[in-house]
């Protein structure tokens, strides 16, 4: 495996982000987060009023933020130097994609990196391998469904677990970013009311990679039972929370 490395400025410093020289995944996921700017919510007026709410509470206690499906690390970069005095902990289920994710925040003092998966319940889960590179890793609780694809076993971790988790002690939920290759069918069924306490909740659907699996329907049953202001950009889902964002937002005939 050759590394190599790339230059990103991010909130007024320099990072040195590794990746592999072969992997299309690696050099997709630099150019979606660090050139696009994937994640970037200040274009939104809700997204001002969530870099508002984050200043503010902040000082109180660090926010956090869970990163499901991060792969080799550049959306944990990304949210740890968007947001200061945040607590980013990242979930991967991949073992040499967990390992460049290890590298790549070795320096940033409040991430822990959980090598596994996230899911509705803590336990095991089948990784599947359908030969998409190393951002297409998808988790199953059915290995046989995956005939003739590289398949191990990782554990799972629900996002009650996160909450409660030594390294989150004391944080204050702030953004769940969801990008787990149809992993959200799992993820999103049962009880959801932990959604509530997240500000933000970004997520890429996979109906169009996983098509009439209905691998998005608990996730639109989820968000129909919130109060969110609902914006897309890419391929990814911006959701808002009302109940904790609105109150900030100053009516027209307030502010005139």
């Amino acid at each position: 495996m050759k590394l190599g490395t790339v230059s990103v400025n991010l909130n007024e410093s320099e990072v040195l982000f590794n990746y592999r020289e072969d992997s299309l995944g690696d050099k997709g996921v630099i150019n979606q987060i660090f050139r696009n700017q994937d994640y970037n919510v200040a274009c939104w007026v809700q997204g001002r009023k969530l870099i508002e709410y984050h200043n503010a509470q902040s000082k109180i206690r660090p926010s956090l933020i869970i990163d499901a499906g991060a792969n080799i690390g550049a959306s944990v970069v990304y949210f740890a130097k968007s947001f200061p005095e945040s607590v980013v902990f990242s979930v991967e289920p991949d073992k040499m994609n967990w390992h460049l994710l290890e590298l790549n925040t070795s320096g940033l003092k409040s991430v822990f990196n959980f090598h596994g998966a996230i899911s509705d319940v803590d336990g095991e889960l089948a990784l599947i391998d359908p030969g998409r590179s190393d951002w297409g890793f998808m988790t199953s609780s059915a290995p046989g469904q995956a005939e003739g694809s590289k398949i191990s076993i990782v554990k799972s971790i629900s996002p009650k677990s996160i909450l409660e988790h030594p390294a989150t002690k004391n944080a204050n939920p702030l953004i769940l970013k969801v990008d787990i290759e149809g992993g959200e069918e799992a993820l999103f069924r049962g009880d959801t009311t932990w959604v509530s306490q997240f500000p933000l909740v970004i997520i890429e659907l996979h109906d169009w990679m996983l098509p009439f699996s209905g691998s998005s329907r608990n996730f639109l049953k989820m968000a129909a039972q919130h109060d969110f202001d609902c914006v897309h950009r890419g391929e990814n889902i911006f959701l808002f929370n009302r109940a904790i964002l609105a109150g900030q937002v100053e009516s027209k005939s307030e502010a005139a």
